[in-house]
């Protein structure tokens, strides 16, 4: 067998094989766990805006001291105070009032259209969640800059928000232009706080390394692994391994792998070498598209095994002592998933993120993979004392949840993350039917029959979420929502925060299922246990219609079990659908009464509609 082979075999296999031999050094020291938090107490918003409102303040005694000063008249000092005031009440580069600290998780919601739809982009916009936008999603102007929400979940100390000129939109990679939430002036800034890089401890002498040398250890199951002593440098991470026994590497996430220093002596290779400790719980992230960084869908998968790992793994931090986010940069981090990753963290309502560690941005994404952590040259060594790795679906991990337990907890936590009161099953259930529609592609092209024939069955009200929709509003929704129909999108990511007893009717594009892409949300809302899931399979030619026409001539006439290769499943991402109304009516005829009598999941289901020949 080949050392790649073997390598693959390991990670597989978790702690056999080459990992023992890594894994064989002296007994480790415990490190205490962080303290932990309670984890669906209180509700509401986070509330920070202390230093900003007096900030604000001392500004707006200026301007009538000013006035006083040259004896202008009385109504223009009022006027002069009501503008202060005016002012006063907003922050700097906010669209959102200073009650309303900038780290504050609450948004506002989307204007009705009168068609009943809750627009929450701008005309034209495509920068959806599912998609892959180049920025982060539409913003205010100010100063000639457009500037991106800043809504939410920060780091402790960090809050940024990407700014560009008008009209020129950054490309999908360039790297971004940031502003920095500076708390003592209560104003935005170009300067980077300190609290936004997480510095190591220089070459630390007293250290008490885990294994009693700085040579690396894993421990690793079927779901994850611990490392203590991790090593990284410039974009690479390495085991370091002493002595005789050699090790060979394997992978620590579908993108990146584990590399081998092999040395006689690692105190001797430590003393030799320019190097850093970063001492602590590290969790290492690193989300399996990069490429398609605004995909809540392939977040979702990643996030909610990560609850469960680390409400299970008790001796390492929650939360962590700091994250660890690879490929990425701060724009492609949205509000959704700093949101997500506070709950799937353990961060309680009116708290912060750990401090998030990036990789210095560049402007080509091979380099970006490859590039040295944030705050550090690239011929420095990064030891991390303990990290955590939680395995993608292509290293033998899970898409969602470990328990039904976990998945309902998540689902509470999120809810009062946001001050929404706790989910509950809805007796009666209300006749409410949202239709979530998409801007870029997989569009519904007959949707105003498919409109007329869902109000057969209730009220109706359309929605279409982007990168930039409150998440407010994205929860409001879901927990407002009985039935949710959609074709198959990242954005079922929230199907999992309805509410018990609610119902999920998705439609599939054709030729979708490889590697169980089309089960994805289905294994989601089934860990749930009380929310109803039904497909809808498109199986014909004529259901499809390519927005590519070269992909129209390549595949179009290809049979399911053909489209096989990433370049086909890349093709049909890339379509519009054209639903089958009567076939879609019967489906929601058979299954509907049941959902709005309230019968359980389980006496409702239904067998799902796998494709003919797969298995």
């Amino acid at each position: 067998m080949s050392p790649r082979k073997r390598g693959a075999a390991a990670a597989a296999a978790g702690c056999d094989g080459e990992q023992a031999a890594a894994a064989a050094a002296p007994p480790r020291r415990e490190q205490q766990a962080g303290s932990t938090r309670e984890e669906a107490s209180g509700g509401g918003r986070n509330g920070r805006a202390a230093a900003a409102g007096q900030a604000a303040g001392k500004a707006g005694q200026q301007g009538p001291s000013w006035v006083l000063g040259r004896g202008l008249p009385l109504a223009v000092l009022l006027l002069a105070v009501l503008a202060a005031l005016a002012a006063q009440r907003r922050l700097p580069g906010s669209s959102m009032p200073a009650q309303q600290p900038p780290s504050s998780s609450s948004s506002s919601s989307g204007e009705s259209s009168s068609d009943g739809s809750s627009r929450s982009a701008e005309p034209g916009s495509s920068a959806e969640p599912g998609g892959s936008s180049g920025s982060s999603g539409s913003g205010s102007e100010e100063g000639g800059l457009v500037v991106a929400d800043a809504r939410g979940f920060f780091p402790v100390g960090c809050k940024w928000r990407e700014v560009f000129p008008k009209g020129r939109e950054p490309a999908f990679w360039d790297i971004r232009r940031y502003q920095y939430w500076d708390t003592r002036r209560g104003n935005w800034t170009d300067t980077q706080p300190a609290a936004c890089v997480v510095r190591g401890r220089g070459s630390p002498t007293h250290w008490k390394w885990r294994n009693g040398s700085p040579r690396t250890a894993a421990h690793c199951n079927d779901k994850y692994c611990i490392y203590d002593n991790l090593w990284f440098n410039n974009g690479r991470f390495y085991l370091l391994v002493d002595g005789e026994t050699g090790v060979e590497p394997w992978k620590l996430t579908r993108n990146v792998e584990l590399n081998i220093m092999h040395v006689g002596n690692a105190s001797r290779f430590l003393a030799s070498t320019q190097h850093t400790l970063v001492a602590g719980d590290t969790l290492v992230f690193d989300f399996v598209f990069y490429l398609h960084p605004t995909a809540i869908g392939h977040w979702s998968e990643m996030l909610f095994p990560l609850f469960s790992i680390l409400r299970q793994e008790r001796k390492f931090a929650r939360p962590p002592t700091q994250f660890l986010q690879l490929h990425l940069k701060r724009a492609h981090m949205m509000e959704w998933v700093r949101a997500n990753l506070a709950t799937a963290l353990g961060v309680g309502p009116n708290r912060d993120l750990p401090p998030i560690m990036w990789q210095q941005e560049v402007d080509q994404i091979v380099k970006q993979m490859a590039a040295p952590l944030e705050g550090y040259g690239p011929a420095t060594w990064v030891a991390f004392d303990r990290v955590l790795v939680v395995k993608d679906i292509y290293t033998g991990g899970v898409r969602t949840f470990l328990s039904r337990e976990d998945a309902h907890l998540y689902r509470k936590m999120l809810y009062a993350q946001y001050g929404l009161p706790p989910p509950k099953l809805r007796k009666p259930l209300p006749h409410t039917i949202t239709f979530q529609r998409k801007r870029a592609n997989r569009r519904v092209v007959n949707e105003p029959e498919l409109l007329d024939m869902l109000r057969e069955f209730g009220e109706v009200r359309v929605v279409e979420f982007n990168a930039s929709t409150p998440f407010r509003e994205q929860l409001e929704t879901m927990a407002d929502t009985s039935v949710l129909v959609s074709v198959h999108t990242s954005n079922l990511a929230n199907a999992q925060f309805m509410q018990p007893g609610s119902a999920v009717f998705e439609i599939i594009q054709r030729n979708w299922f490889w590697h169980g892409l089309d089960k994805s949300f289905q294994v989601q809302t089934a860990m749930m246990g009380d929310i109803h899931h039904y497909a809808l399979r498109c199986r014909h030619a004529n259901e499809t219609v390519y927005i590519v026409e070269r992909d129209r001539h390549r595949f179009g006439d290809w049979e399911p079990l053909q489209c096989n290769t990433e370049e086909c499943v890349e093709a049909h991402t890339n379509v519009d659908v054209r639903v089958d109304i009567p076939a879609f009516r019967a489906l929601l005829a058979d299954r509907l009464p049941l959902v709005f009598a309230g019968w359980p999941v389980e006496a409702a289901a239904i067998p799902w509609p796998v494709q003919e020949g797969a298995d």
